[in-house]
């Protein structure tokens, strides 16, 4: 069962495995869950070239989406239930772990 939750899970940790996307996914997460290149840019000071590269890391991971407004491109998060069922998954079983007397 936690073999097919790491599975599943993967992607979504592979993304957040550098420090400028768990940054850029704060960003979201203080925005209501969306956000465009700029808003992106302006909260975390860093070139448009940087952010849009990350932002193509997240969305090939399948952790935002993407529509248009106009001349803007909104980004939203957007992770599949099944990743965040899995992440759910093997945090419980890492406190089921801890809490565990250990010998």
């Amino acid at each position: 069962m936690i073999q097919g939750a790491l599975t599943t899970a993967l992607p979504v940790l592979r993304a957040l495995g550098e420090a400028t996307r768990v940054r850029i996914v704060g960003v979201f997460i203080d925005r209501g869950g969306s956000a465009t290149v700029g808003e992106v840019q302006a909260a975390l000071g860093l070139p448009q070239s940087t952010v849009s590269r990350h932002l193509r890391i997240l969305l090939d991971a399948r952790l935002l989406a993407v529509s248009r407004a106009g001349p803007h491109r909104i980004y939203r998060l957007d992770v599949p239930t099944d990743a965040l069922d899995a992440l759910d998954a093997l945090t419980t079983e890492v406190r089921a772990c801890q809490a565990a007397p250990h010998e």
